[in-house]
């Protein structure tokens, strides 16, 4: 009996001290943020100090794509999968298709498996038809979120307008976006500005966990999004006779900005600094271009100087992300350092598998015949194992349908340094550093055909060339004929969700839940 006791405890310790060396993960991912709209890129203008501070004693990660626009790259980046194997579109909330199938397991759902406690505070944007697709259905332990691309940072209340450029105020009667663990947020939503409410409960939840035990914090601010609303104190901090969407979107920032810090500091405090790898990335490039309401006369407020191009656009401008990895975690000898190695968002959930001792394929995909992961383990180009890349074809975009487009859009990365792309891009032009200013606007037009631009195809060294201005593909055809047959190869392989409205379910729901947006089937 004793020996069988002894046994146990030996066991229970074993389990104890393997949970103890798995290292806590914060995965921070930013909204719309602009590649010129953060302060390692625009170092006179934008204030964005903790993030500066972290990139400063961590990795940039110069080259991280992401795809063009949210719900994709979110989907990328839990499932492990390239866009084009998952989910290439943003479907509204009534919408079955919305964000990733059912069977494809989340990372959260990995780590939680592997003794993490797990946590998602921000946008979802991932599914809500079902409590299966909410994040207490997909692995999170807690949860505070809104599932739609965006919402009205003071209201919480669903956008009424395509881009959800125009604030929704209380009396609009539009419903609540705001879902809590496992019911709507009835005594949460519509009293504190969304960017302060995901930073309280971020910081509350790691102030709360027993750092013996591993954690795993999404947290995914909804900050710079549109529509550009920020407390004034925000936008003091910047001159006051910049242009007014650029004075939001600027303010906008230095609030995430400021969420980050304050994670970081209860990390600190709460002594799991030391244990901790934190990755910053935004979902996309920063969104450039026009309101499509006629009665409201602004845009959307990013810059993406010298990238070109937009979010919704395969253009750099569109889908190189700000992006960096900090934490004691980083040896000591990585600190400081840029990598200029292609990475994609979907690479974190092998890196994030690797480093808590579980297998990253997805037996649950396998089963009901979905594509497997995509994902790549990044750990070694990270702790400088090794600087080869691991992999030498990167698709970031693959048989897009862009709306008012000639053909389908594709995007793909080869090799370290070339970039080749296919069909019409959008919002094909380069902000300038001071922009958006009064000369500019309107800016960004869908319905400005100029700014169209007909790749047949296009290639360019982006690394000596990253504003894309020179099309070199005549002058390469090798390259050329790698990226067409690379293409070929990722068409063949292509999944999409396919749309699904579900209007007069969803909305039953809605008002089920007393006008909350929420789940409608088991």
């Amino acid at each position: 009996m004793a020996a069988r006791v002894v046994a146990a405890v030996s066991v229970l310790l074993a389990v104890v001290a393997a949970q103890a060396t798995k290292p806590h993960i914060v995965f921070f991912l930013a909204d719309d943020i602009g590649w010129n709209n953060v302060g390692w890129h625009d170092t006179v203008n934008i204030k964005t100090p903790n993030a500066v501070g972290l990139l400063a004693d961590g990795i940039e990660l110069d080259r991280h794509y992401a795809f063009v626009f949210c719900s994709p790259s979110r989907t990328s980046l839990m499932t492990g999968r390239f866009p084009y194997h998952a989910q290439q579109m943003n479907y509204p909330n009534c919408d079955i298709g919305q964000g990733a199938p059912d069977n494809m397991t989340f990372i959260s759902a990995k780590l939680k498996g592997a003794g993490y406690s797990t946590a998602q505070f921000g946008k979802w944007h991932l599914g809500m038809y079902s409590m299966r697709q909410t994040p207490l259905g997909r692995g999170f332990d807690t949860s505070l979120v809104y599932f739609e691309g965006a919402e009205d940072h003071w209201t919480q209340r669903s956008c009424m307008d395509p881009e959800c450029m125009v604030p929704v105020n209380e009396s609009s009667g539009s419903p609540y976006d705001l879902w809590q663990n496992d019911g709507p947020a009835t005594n949460i939503a519509g009293k504190v500005y969304n960017g302060y409410l995901f930073n309280d409960h971020a910081v509350d939840f790691i102030n709360s966990h027993d750092p013996s035990t591993p954690l795993f914090l999404y947290l995914a601010t909804d900050n710079s999004h549109t529509p550009l609303e920020v407390p004034q104190e925000w936008m003091d901090i910047y001159p006051q006779d910049w242009y007014i969407d650029r004075l939001q979107y600027a303010g906008m920032c230095s609030l995430w900005d400021s969420t980050l810090g304050n994670v970081t500091a209860a990390l600190q405090a709460r002594g799991m600094w030391d244990n901790t790898l934190l990755i910053f990335s935004s979902d996309n490039g920063g969104p450039a271009y026009w309101s499509l309401t006629p009665s409201f006369q602004h845009g959307a407020g990013a810059n993406n100087w010298p990238l070109k191009g937009s979010k919704v656009s395969a253009w750099e401008g569109g889908i190189r992300v700000a992006a960096f990895a900090a934490g004691g975690l980083i040896p000591q000898h990585m600190r400081g350092t840029k990598l200029e190695n292609f990475i994609a968002m979907a690479d974190w959930y092998a890196t994030f598998c690797a480093l808590a001792g579980v297998d990253p394929t997805d037996t649950v995909a396998e089963a009901h015949g979905l594509p497997p992961i995509d994902s790549k383990n990044i750990w070694p180009l990270l702790s400088g194992e090794t600087t080869t890349s691991p992999r030498n074809v990167l698709p970031v975009v693959v048989e897009f349908a862009v709306t008012n487009s000639s053909g389908n859009v594709s995007a793909l990365l080869l090799g370290d340094r070339w970039k080749f792309l296919v069909g019409e891009q959008m919002l094909s032009y380069w902000q300038g550093p001071d922009f958006p200013n009064a000369s500019s606007v309107p800016y960004g037009q869908f319905t400005d055909k100029s700014l169209d631009e007909l790749c047949l195809p296009c290639l360019f060294d982006v690394l000596a060339d990253p504003g894309e201005h020179n099309n070199v593909a005549k002058a390469n055809p090798t390259v050329v004929r790698e990226a067409i047959a690379a293409l070929k190869v990722a068409r063949a392989t292509h999944y999409s969700r396919p749309s699904q409205p579900d209007t007069d379910a969803c909305q039953a729901a809605v008002k089920k839940y007393g006008n909350f947006y929420g789940p409608w089937l088991p």
